[in-house]
């Protein structure tokens, strides 16, 4: 039979999980703050700081298995922004100036290059090493996104930061998916299997992206994107497009930065992101960057570390040097192109769910990709959003 005063708490008090992660996020939006009031920092290192706290590295009140679990929280935040991402890269203007695309594929290209020269140099494996130069590929188009917004920053560094990183993103995605065909082979030998998982994926995601172009391009005819209502909408047909994407194993992140891509440019008429996605938007930010260093272990500095300090180094190199080579002839000063190459050193969530991917597909692959990836992470989350702070500052392109 219960005590009679069972209606009052045990002792000692039990905290659930509902408790750590509300004080999680409580504590990365001050510490967000702080970094910006006090300092004048981005407030996604606070953001950082405070998800490598509350993870495994730090006081472990949230573990792994809870950042395995947000995986889905993590696919709406980054498709969201990936979708805002996608709808301001302009076709038209990348074909007025084809130099801006022989910049794109020429800093991909080196970078891929280079980071893989050096992995190799350091005896990583050949596949992992061509995964982890395929994913350094990218710049972080979350960081990017969210940066641009808080910093309130505009003119042609930031316009081209932001199409060149949609365009490293995509190329990314593709290229990993190519590689894929080669490791499938490698895991499971079935030449029919290899031949088909590339294209299947590359084709599903392009054709899931051009539907929810199509929807977008249907709604925003007859709904301004001033009105609340939009946004409701527009989140839903995007949530729809994941859960599409998830139960036909497509690729989300593909599937939503094309189909910004596409919406923008099916309709020449100007089209605003709608400003209700802000609150919402930064939460599920949030969220993004401190579920991602959630996840990141000590363990994996001792397997992984060196590699990771190489990578970053190649990387960095690679990007700023495949900028400048392009830099005059795509109508950029020399001051211009090293702000824009410096500024594309972020490497964050979508890197994280790059990785996840691999190892949902291939769980015994070689654990030095994740320990690589996600030491870089972890130094480049908390390092580039003040890298790009001072690159845009330094061509007075920052708002605030």
């Amino acid at each position: 039979m219960k005590s009679a005063f069972a209606f009052l708490p045990g002792w000692p008090l039990t905290l659930d999980l509902a408790f750590w992660v509300g004080l999680t996020l409580f504590a990365a939006g001050i510490c967000g703050e702080l970094c910006w009031r006090a300092w004048r920092v981005p407030r996604l290192i606070g953001y950082g700081v405070i998800g490598l706290v509350a993870g495994p590295a730090g006081l472990g009140v949230i573990d792994t298995v809870l950042a395995d679990d947000a995986r889905w929280l993590m696919d709406i935040a980054i498709g969201l922004l990936l979708f805002e991402l996608g709808s301001r890269v302009s076709l038209r203007w990348i074909r007025l100036n084809p130099w801006l695309v022989a910049m794109s594929v020429g800093e991909a290209a080196l970078t891929f290059i280079a980071v893989w020269f050096v992995l190799h140099v350091l005896h990583v494996q050949p596949m992992t090493a061509a995964v982890a130069a395929t994913i350094a590929m990218a710049t972080s188009p979350a960081m990017i996104i969210q940066l641009r917004s808080e910093l309130k920053s505009e003119g042609q560094v930031t316009e081209r930061l932001m199409t060149l990183s949609a365009l490293n993103s995509m190329y990314a995605v593709v290229v990993l998916k190519l590689l894929s065909g080669w490791i499938h082979q490698e895991f499971y030998g079935n030449v029919w299997a290899t031949l088909i998982q590339p294209p299947f994926f590359i084709v599903g995601s392009l054709l899931l992206a051009y539907g929810l172009a199509i929807s977008c391009n249907f709604l925003f005819r007859r709904i301004s994107s001033a009105d609340e209502h939009s946004f409701v909408v527009l989140f839903g047909l995007i949530l729809l497009a994941i859960a599409i994407a998830h139960t036909l194993k497509l690729s989300t992140i593909m599937a939503l930065l094309a189909a910004g891509i596409i919406f923008k440019n099916l309709d020449p008429r100007p089209q605003l992101w709608p400003t209700h996605f802000g609150t919402a938007g930064w939460l599920l930010t949030v969220v993004l960057f401190g579920v991602t260093l959630v996840s990141f272990e000590w363990k994996y500095i001792a397997l992984g570390g060196i590699a990771a300090l190489a990578l970053v180094g190649a990387r960095f190199v690679a990007k700023l040097a495949g900028v400048l080579l392009f830099a005059r002839s795509s109508g950029l000063g020399w001051k211009q192109g090293g702000a824009l190459g410096v500024a594309l050193s972020p490497m964050s969530a979508l890197a994280f769910l790059l990785v996840s991917d691999t190892y949902t597909l291939y769980p015994n692959f070689d654990p030095a990709l994740r320990a690589i990836i996600m030491c870089s992470i972890a130094l480049l989350q908390l390092v580039a959003p003040l890298l790009i702070y001072r690159a845009l500052a330094a061509v007075n392109e920052r708002g605030q």
